[in-house]
């Protein structure tokens, strides 16, 4: 799902085509589609944007600037582009329900969130740990591995060759002394690509298994590396000895830099010496491996292993601590050159080479990762490994290669989950810690568990006044009028004050706030008399609402301002609203919870001031809420439900409010606080098959156990889970495909989906990335302009498959759209020749799939092959594959079928066959407009619009909402196929040889013959004549002798006649006439239902027209036609073989 503080992108047309036409195409089967759309609100892409607008460049600054503040500012901005997002999901055709949306921040999704960590810290796979994870220094957080799998980049860097100088050579395997160069000093060859890591040196590792050996230079220095790395020295060099990795162990040296030393930190005693590894390989560097325990993997297993000192020398923004005086302060990359040059100095640098090596940058904020010992609560996803693989088995990946490649293979290397991150716009990570003892626990899976977990809560009595002058006189008091005019309590009054006192006397009121109105002051005193322990507060934001110019004014006339759908908003002149009212007396509310555990307080103040109150302290909506007014001198009692509230008396589970939330300890009974971590904004996107729904709190009973419930059953029975079909983009793989499948896992409810369409990134023609500073980024919105948005739609399905990279390219775009414009030429058409009458009314009866001709029988067998195989396709998602077969049908749709049926159209034997012919074609093009509907909504809709509007038995009222065809194949469907395939081929081969000869089509010939076993009907001979326009067509065992044949040179397999006699060429002049009129009629913009009046001026080779009258007349939509010059509107003359012919109209 996106996050709305951006627009939408290129790539974004891509994701939401392949989202939306599987769910298009289950629809039109008949399936229930749920459509519920989503954002994404949380994480680092929110907050790296807020940080830019506020200017703040370090977490201590986001502190500074209020916790509060910021994470409102984030909230705010991820509505930011929501109507651009609205616009483009609609422009785009992607059906889903924009109004009722799920959005992850608010309160009933963190639940669901919440609950569902509850359960898996249940199942004991939730647990804090100190170890190396990937850190991203800027944003000062760990990364999860899934974040860090998106991030990569290729780079240059230099690494480093270095050596360490061996201090006990009495250790060394074989006797230096003895040939007398005591003074030869002997060093372990070490790799780097990360120099920063140096002066965090505590190990070097070496492989046990591995051959080692002490090689002496030409200067005689003694150099220990793995014997299969002797390849990076130079010069002439003498191996001494050979030893195996163990030989090795135990040996000490002087570390490069004293600054660990002079710390003195923990097990420092147990630094400085080689140790046995299996991780030290000798496939690259030198064999032997520098181990910086706190910024590597492997060095921080080997570290506990030995007990080796864990001291970090650099700080949490990625710099180096104080101790390492040189370079203290000093971002750890840009001192990589600097240690390089400093042990080159020192002589410990052996040399440096440039290399070109994979290296993760933070996914959001572009900064190289650094690998950082740190503190992290991480889900044990290891522990579920087999059964995420053994999910993995039940989904259909289409590529189908993903499901054991890149997917599966992450499957099989999974890493546990870094869940939390040390920042501030995220889902809190709902874990207590007991103040006492931070081995005790809790984790908060429910609102209700802050009730039920709460330290002593608090005991609210809200009691309105007695009555005053103001409600026996029916007017409005606020504070302004009861300084001139003080409404003072009523007798009646004080004796219903009088009777609330007795009754609060026995429930042991320590604390009385109140409004300072009289009336309110004056029910405080006679209280008071009941309530002699109680400390008395007069708090000024408990006053009655000030009503401005209203003040003082009639309760109706206060009432009637106050009223309509706004009423809560209305704010009279220098007046408050009741928005402002229900946020002052919230705000002392929300004080005395955090100021007070376990006390029985009495709030004195107005029945406006108090219901609202009330609603808020509850948990509900204002707006909502079942609170109902509080009657003179009434009280209502109520116990705190423990709930953070933001400044707007929402509940709000957000930093900072739920930050102050306390609870009990269930074990020693002290109070617990919550961790300061939010949790991985992959985890609310994973959540969204339950969270959605805000599951399970909307399913269960109410007094049910949110904690004990089946919930499988309960899911079960509720939801048709798991999914039925997920799209997005390759580098999903890695984000929400894993993170919904890992939650699925966790919670032992199988996959979460079935099916998956994984689809490639769209670059640029070259290849490359689209980037703002490569200037190669395709304006989406341009595009849809230029040619529509189901050309992009359909540019994406028919490229390639969906898993290949789309190279994009206008010019294919343009291919595309050139697909659509020749469906919408063929309804043009339809439109055309079956238009309504002058009235508007309908032409035809209905539509239907009865045909009237060879050609009906082709299409129709054609559209019900088409409409199964894309049928079969859609169903296993292969929806290349189903396009293809689209674009062929488009193909023969226009380019033979309706071709072939013209003049069917054009010049109709009867009004009843036009109307028999029309309605089949009607009947066509609405099952066609069923098939394209996932692919081409727009297309599809506006074809099926436009028939229906012509048919007086309407059909649904959009094709979206109609079914998928289901037309039944005649026995003899698919060899009408075959035969017209048969058919066409032959024409494109008469055709060649007509162009291989230079006659064109106009010319009637005699014959075509064809040399085959088998057959053609006589309906498909009579097509194929009219297609090469020959007199006859022959299927024989050989070619005739005649020679006035053209024969095919490739295959002697077919011929044309060449023989032309009087009967052919006066066919051929015929048809010349009926051009030349036809083109006249053109150029003179008349339609074809416009009838003329011809006249002709012929030559006497062409007299033989003036016995085809009404021929002519038929041919040419012509009222009457006659041999002679005459004026007229329009007028053309042509030479036809020599013959001068002459040819004017009029209406």
């Amino acid at each position: 799902p996106p996050t709305a503080n951006a627009g939408p992108a290129f790539h974004h047309v891509i994701a939401r085509a392949f989202k939306d036409i599987i769910p298009r195409f289950k629809s039109l089967k008949g399936f229930s589609v749920l459509r519920k759309a989503g954002w994404d609100t949380h994480g680092l892409p929110v907050e790296i944007q807020i940080e830019k607008k506020i200017g703040a460049k370090t977490k201590s600054e986001i502190e500074s600037f209020g916790v509060a503040k910021f994470n409102r500012l984030c909230q705010e901005s991820v509505w930011e582009f929501k109507q651009l997002w609205d616009k483009f999901t609609e422009r785009i055709g992607y059906w889903v329900d924009m109004k009722n949306p799920y959005v992850t921040y608010d309160t009933d999704y963190m639940e669901s969130v919440w609950w569902i960590l509850r359960k898996i810290w249940d199942k004991g796979l939730m647990e804090k740990d100190y170890k190396v994870v990937p850190y991203c220094a800027r944003c000062g957080t760990p990364l999860s591995s899934h974040e860090v799998a998106m991030g990569y980049q290729d780079i240059e860097e230099t690494s480093v060759y270095l050596k360490f100088r061996a201090i006990n050579p009495e250790g060394l395997p074989f006797d230096f002394a003895q040939d007398k160069q005591e003074n030869r000093q002997v060093y372990f060859l070490a790799w780097t690509t990360t120099p920063w890591t140096l002066p965090g040196n505590v190990a070097l590792a070496v492989n046990p298994e591995i051959d080692y050996v002490f090689v002496e230079t030409e200067n005689k220095e003694v150099f220990v590396l793995a014997k299969n790395r002797l390849s990076i020295l130079s010069g002439n060099n003498k191996i001494l000895k050979e030893v195996k990795g163990l030989d090795l162990v135990g040996l000490k040296y002087e570390p490069l830099f004293d600054y660990l030393q002079k710390q003195a930190p923990k097990n420092i005693e147990n630094a400085f010496q080689v140790y046995p590894a299996a991780f030290a390989t000798d496939t690259d560097g030198t064999g032997i491996v520098h181990t910086a325990v706190m910024y590597g993997i492997e060095d921080f297993e080997l570290g506990k292993q030995f007990n080796l000192p864990f001291f970090h020398t650099v700080d949490l923004q990625g710099r180096f601590i104080e101790a390492v005086l040189p370079w203290r302060g000093i971002w750890v990359k840009d001192a990589d050159p600097m240690v390089g040059e400093e042990l080159k100095k020192q002589g410990k640098l052996l040399k440096e080479e440039k290399i070109t090596h994979t290296y993760p940058f933070c996914w959001r904020c572009d900064t190289p990762l650094l690998y950082y010992a740190h503190d992290s609560w991480f889900i044990r996803m290891t522990k579920v490994r087999d059964s995420l693989v053994a999910n993995n088995e039940k989904i259909h990946w289409e590529p189908d290669h993903l499901k054991q490649g890149r997917f599966g293979e992450w499957l099989r290397e999974v890493k546990d989950w870094a869940l939390s991150r040390d920042r501030y716009w995220g889902t809190p990570l709902p874990i207590w810690v007991c103040e006492k003892d931070s081995s005790h626990m809790f984790v908060v899976g429910a609102l209700k568990d802050f009730e039920t977990n709460a330290l002593a809560k608090n005991r609210y009595f809200l009691m309105r006044h007695g009555e005053a002058d103001s409600n026996a006189r029916e007017y409005h008091g606020d504070y302004a009028y009861d300084l001139k005019t003080p409404g003072h309590l009523t007798e009646p009054g004080k004796k219903q004050v009088e009777a609330a006192g007795q009754k609060l006397a026995k429930e042991k009121i320590e604390l009385i706030i109140s409004s300072d109105l009289v009336r309110t002051k004056e029910t405080v005193e006679i209280l008071k008399k009941h309530l002699v322990q109680a400390e008395v507060v007069f708090d000024e934001r408990l006053r009655e609402i000030a009503a401005g110019v209203l003040s003082g004014k009639s309760r109706r006339e206060f009432d009637e301002f106050y009223s309509g759908d706004d009423w809560f908003a209305k704010k009279p002149e220098s007046g408050e609203s009741f928005l402002d009212v229900s946020s002052r007396s919230f705000n002392v509310f929300k004080e005395l919870e955090a100021k007070y555990s376990g006390k029985n307080i009495l709030i004195v103040s107005h029945n406006g001031v108090l219901w609202p109150m009330l609603a808020k302290a509850s948990g509900q909506d204002i707006f909502a809420a079942d609170v109902k007014d509080f009657g003179l001198a009434e009280t209502k009692e109520f116990v705190s439900k423990n709930l953070p509230f933001n400044e707007k008396g929402e509940v709000d589970l957000h930093r900072p409010y739920v930050d102050e939330i306390y609870l009990k300890c269930e074990k020693c009974q002290s109070r617990m606080s919550r961790v300061k971590e939010v949790i991985d904004v992959w985890f609310d996107s994973g959540a969204m098959p339950l969270a959605q729904f805000h599951f399970p709190f909307e399913q269960k009973k109410p007094d049910e156990d949110a904690h004990q419930l089946d919930y499988q059953a309960l899911i079960k029975k509720n939801y048709p889970y798991p999914a039925d079909y997920i799209s997005e983009a390759i580098d999903q793989t890695r984000g929400w495909f894993y993170t919904l499948l890992a939650i699925s896992t966790l919670l032992e409810l199988g996959p979460s989906y079935l099916n998956v369409v994984s689809v490639g990134h769209v670059v640029d023609a070259k290849g490359e990335k689209m980037s703002k500073s490569k200037g190669n980024i395709v304006d989406p919105w341009q595009m849809i302009e230029k040619y529509g948005a189901d050309s992009l739609r359909w540019y994406f399905y028919t490229v390639n498959s969906p898993g290949e990279y789309k190279k994009f390219a206008e010019k294919d775009l343009a291919v595309a759209f050139q697909d659509l414009t020749t469906v919408l030429n063929v309804l043009r058409f339809f439109e055309f020749y079956v238009a309504s009458d002058a009235a508007g009314a309908p032409q035809l009866k209905s539509a239907n799939l009865e045909p009237n001709s060879l050609l009906d029988k082709w299409i129709l067998a054609r559209l019900g092959q088409v409409a199964s195989n894309v049928d079969e396709f859609l169903s296993q998602e292969k929806i290349f594959e189903a396009s293809r077969l689209i674009k062929e049908f488009i193909d023969d749709l226009s380019r033979w079928y309706l071709r072939r049926s013209r003049k069917r159209f054009q010049k109709p034997e009867s009004p009843e066959s036009l109307a028999k012919d029309s309605q089949f074609f009607a009947g066509l093009l609405m099952e066609f407009s069923k098939v394209l509907a996932p692919f081409t909504p727009f297309l599809a809709e506006t074809v099926w619009q436009s028939v229906n509007s012509r048919l007086e038995q309407k059909l649904e009222p959009s094709v979206h909402m109609s079914s998928w065809p289901e037309i039944k194949p005649a026995a003899n469907s698919q060899s009408l196929i075959e035969e017209m395939q048969k058919t066409r081929e032959y024409a494109e081969i008469g055709l060649k040889l007509r162009a291989l000869k230079s006659l064109g089509v106009k010319n009637c010939l005699y014959a075509f013959y064809v040399v085959s076993d088998k057959d053609l009907s006589l309906e498909n001979k009579a097509v194929l004549a009219d297609e090469l326009n020959v007199e006859k067509i022959e299927i024989l065992k050989s070619l005739p002798p005649e020679e006035d044949i053209f024969i095919d040179p490739e295959t002697a397999k077919f011929a044309l006649d060449l023989r032309v006699d009087e009967a052919l060429t006066q066919k051929s002049h015929f048809r010349g006439i009926i051009r030349l009129v036809q083109d006249l009629r053109k150029e003179s913009g008349l339609t074809p239902q416009d009838k003329i009046k011809l006249f002709l001026e012929l030559p006497e080779a062409f007299g033989f027209l003036k016995n085809k009258e009404q021929e002519l007349a038929k041919e040419t939509g012509s009222s009457s036609v006659q041999f002679l010059k005459s004026e007229v509107e329009f007028e053309k003359q042509i030479e036809i073989e020599g013959n001068k012919i002459w040819a004017g109209i009029k209406k």
